[in-house]
């Protein structure tokens, strides 16, 4: 009998588990399930141009015609009910049974729910999906008033493209600082001028008590202290949880994601799981977080596919991240996470980058409008351990550096 491997999930990494296996000699049967009914596509562009634009159709990630040919069968629209770990059986909502030999669990994660007062309100916005962006993109029409809670790349980069359509935009952040999470206080700084100057309402270390409504739909936003904000919608964009029910049912090791390896294996040898819902460790990762970015969904599960098909490798690339606000494109390379220093670096009024150190170790780079810098940090970080003075011996460019290292010796 031919062994068959089942992939849950619809996005980057299920489509790319999909085919790293076959490329790498993977010969028995591939099944894709997928709750959403689209082919796998591209997601970035939901909180960018999908709201800005008159189309609403999706980018896919790789035609139909690909999944066919690589014989990789296509259950969209449908969702795993339950998991069998005795019989390694999938139920399917359409009441389809499906036997597996190996499992891989692409299943990303949700968004993060509001908890205040008022939230299961109508015109209240979450955005993950295609789905949420054409129902957002349809009430964003009528609406004058928007407010956005949490001041994250999906609530900035929201905020941007609305407030080009002549919205009136307010963005809640109970943080201190916009992207407070992610970039240094001098990019916060730089994207918070950004947003004032386009007319982005920003309120930061505010907190939403209630959202109150007329009728069943929000009206207004009430915050901590008393204010209120007049919002024919709002958005939350406050983070996301993993999607642990399938790894729950067969007693998977789990905490904030699904745990595996350097191979993605989870605590069942049958089983992986890799992209947004996976948590690992690695050298550029040794806080052991879950990332979310393309870059970890696409390499992670190129890696997973690979060991699939018996091909022995282990997953450990440098995380790289973008963000697209107005004319301005945040990149960053590595993560800053348990850096002891940083040094900023200034251009013109829309340029900027910010070194990150750990141990004289330079460990992330953010750069604002440098595209050059940005893969020139790519390629050292990956390779090279690069220290503060490597740095200032060439001002701080990355190029040059990274010219010299190349040079023969």
């Amino acid at each position: 009998m031919r062994q068959k491997l089942l992939i849950v999930g619809g996005s980057y990494a299920a489509s790319e588990i999909a085919s790293s296996a076959r490329e790498n000699g993977y010969g028995e049967d591939i099944v894709v399930v997928s709750e959403e009914a689209e082919l796998p596509y591209h997601r970035p562009p939901l909180s960018k141009t999908c709201l800005k634009g008159a189309s609403d159709a999706v980018m896919p990630l790789k035609s139909e015609a690909f999944y066919s040919t690589n014989k990789i069968d296509l259950e969209l629209g449908v969702k795993i009910v339950a998991l069998d770990r005795a019989t390694n059986r999938a139920v399917l909502s359409n009441g389809r049974h499906i036997p597996f030999d190996v499992l891989a669990l692409a299943v990303g994660v949700s968004a993060r729910t509001l908890s205040c007062a008022g939230a299961d309100l109508g015109n209240v916005f979450y955005l993950r999906s295609i789905a949420d962006a054409r129902l957002l993109r349809t009430a964003v029409v009528d609406a004058e008033n928007i407010v956005v809670i949490g001041a994250g790349f999906i609530g900035l980069e929201v905020a941007s493209a609305l407030v080009q359509q002549q919205k009136r935009v307010t963005v809640i952040e109970a943080a201190n600082r916009v992207l407070a999470r992610v970039v240094a206080q001098e990019i916060s700084e730089l994207f918070s001028s950004v947003h004032a100057e386009r007319g982005v309402k920003l309120l930061t270390s505010r907190v939403v008590q209630t959202l109150a409504g007329e009728s069943g739909v929000v009206r207004r936003v009430i915050l901590d202290d008393g204010a209120s904000i007049d919002a024919d919608i709002v958005i939350a964009g406050v983070g996301s949880v993993p999607n642990l029910g399938l790894a729950q049912q067969l007693g998977l090791r789990s905490g904030n994601g699904i745990v595996v390896d350097s191979r993605c294996r989870t605590s069942r040898q049958n089983v992986f799981a890799s992209g947004d819902c996976a948590l690992f460790h690695g050298s550029f990762n040794s806080s052991g977080n879950r990332l979310e970015s393309v870059q970890n969904a696409i390499d992670q599960s190129r890696v997973a596919g690979a060991v699939i098909a018996g091909i022995d490798r282990a997953y450990d690339a440098l995380p790289w991240f973008w963000s697209d606000q107005y004319d301005r494109k945040l990149q960053i390379a590595g993560l800053p996470f348990g850096a002891t220093e940083h040094v900023v670096c200034r251009g013109s009024t829309s340029q900027m980058s910010v070194f990150h150190f750990r141990n004289d170790t330079c460990v992330c780079v953010e750069s604002v409008n440098r595209p050059r810098e940005h893969v020139s940090a790519r390629r050292l970080l990956s390779h090279s351990k690069i220290s503060k003075r490597d740095l200032q011996d060439v001002d701080f460019d990355l190029a040059a550096l990274l010219k010299h290292s190349s040079a023969p010796s």
